[in-house]
């Protein structure tokens, strides 16, 4: 990863977000995608604080 991909990954992932564009943040995730996180636990519910998959 360079700076300029970083630039335009966050760029394109937030004009996605913004514009509440649920395929378009996806696709950013490949389908094996898992995120750990104790906002998870708040959000979901999910004990683990895991996200798997899109």
């Amino acid at each position: 990863m360079n700076d300029e991909f970083a630039s335009r990954f966050t760029s394109a992932w937030l004009q996605a977000w913004n514009a509440h564009d649920l395929d378009g943040v996806l696709s950013h995730y490949s389908d094996d995608f898992e995120m750990f996180s104790p906002v998870i636990v708040q959000v979901t519910g999910n004990r683990e604080g895991r996200l798997r998959g899109r």
